[in-house]
């Protein structure tokens, strides 16, 4: 029987950045993945949302609830840790890259913004726009530093660095996070210390978690920056290029709980023709468009957040939970494994003493 390992449950961005980070501070143990979908799957379901993200740091303004202002805490430990992956392995598909953000109703904080405030990150040279620099229908603007995501890249740069450490991949479907337990004595991996559940939306069992289903699209064409549009409508239109001349995200939706996995080709022109209208710099008509793939993602999304936690199922059985992370999944990533790492060492620590 081979020494207990840390099995973390789910290969989306949260789970990959967990496994890696836990890697890190406990070196001595063996840590295995279990997931139903990993990076190297051929034709993902719309249930590994984290193939199908956007995926683009947004700053989360304004700061008015603890929920927010947490989740702000665990962006911009995440925006800190990407930038250096940016700088030192350009190849994980991860760059800075600038940013503008229109709003046609901007909210009360949002206004009392000035230029020079931290909004992304220190020195992010963060800049509220003229009114001469607006388009017709914006109230407000700002432009500064962010960073985005080739979603494909990096999540396989993070298994092939998870792999490259010792960490062994399972794939795997479970039916709940206890059942994790069984499966590693089924197959020979040992007591586990610990069991992770990055699963996105835990199984569906925690009654506060729904998806957000998102369709964007994948078009050849590489654009200068990152930029998001609030319309008046309340509908949302951004481009996010993919660094790595990976093409450019058109987006997007955000439907709360609709289930369709299939794109629906009427969304699709819808979106074209909302960059077409509101980024006429870009593309400037539908047709010109090279169309490279339709994205349908369930976002797991959890009311209240996060759920960060530790769970005793018994006096050998314990489960630390992380999901729920909504449409900030990479943006909150390694603040959220850090989370993580920090409730796994707590039972490891316990352990050590009985």
């Amino acid at each position: 029987m081979p020494s207990s390992t840390i099995i973390v449950i789910g290969a989306g961005v949260t789970g990959l950045t967990t496994a890696v980070l836990l890697q890190q501070h406990h070196p001595t143990h063996p840590i295995t993945i279990i997931a139903a979908e990993t990076p190297s799957t051929p034709s993902p379901t719309a249930d590994y949302a984290s193939q199908w993200a956007g995926a683009h740091y947004r700053p989360i303004h304004p700061l008015t609830t603890p929920q927010l202002r947490f989740e702000h805490e665990l962006t911009m430990h995440t925006a800190s840790t990407m930038r250096r992956i940016a700088r030192e392995n350009p190849e994980a598909g991860v760059a800075e890259t600038p940013a503008l953000e229109y709003f046609a109703n901007t909210p009360k904080e949002i206004l009392e913004l000035k230029t020079g405030d931290v909004y992304a990150w220190p020195g992010d040279g963060f800049r509220v726009l003229g009114k001469t620099e607006l388009p017709a229908e914006a109230e407000w603007g700002c432009e500064y530093q962010a960073y985005c995501v080739n979603v494909s890249v990096y999540t396989r740069w993070l298994m092939d660095r998870f792999i490259a450490n010792g960490g062994k991949f399972i794939q795997h479907r479970l039916s709940s996070a206890s059942d994790a337990f069984e499966f590693a004595r089924q197959n020979n991996l040992g007591r586990p210390h610990v069991v992770v559940n990055c699963s996105g939306r835990n199984f569906d069992a925690d009654p506060k978690t729904k998806i957000i289903r998102g369709q964007t699209v994948l078009v050849k064409q590489q654009y200068h920056r990152t930029i998001t549009w609030q319309h008046a409508d309340g509908t949302w239109a951004f481009l996010i290029p993919r660094p790595l001349n990976g093409g450019t995200i058109v987006g997007g939706t955000k439907e709360i709980d609709d289930w369709e996995a299939s794109p629906r080709a009427e969304t699709r022109e819808k979106l074209l023709k909302r960059s077409v209208e509101s980024f006429p710099d870009f593309v400037a008509k539908v047709e010109d468009f090279v169309v490279l793939k339709d994205n349908v993602g369930r976002r797991p999304w959890r009311e209240g957040g996060y759920r960060f936690g530790i769970e005793r199922l018994g006096s050998e059985k314990t489960v630390v939970h992380g999901y729920g992370a909504g449409g900030r999944g990479y943006e909150c990533s390694w603040g959220a494994a850090r989370e993580i790492a920090g409730l796994v060492k707590q039972v490891l620590g316990t352990q050590a003493k009985l």
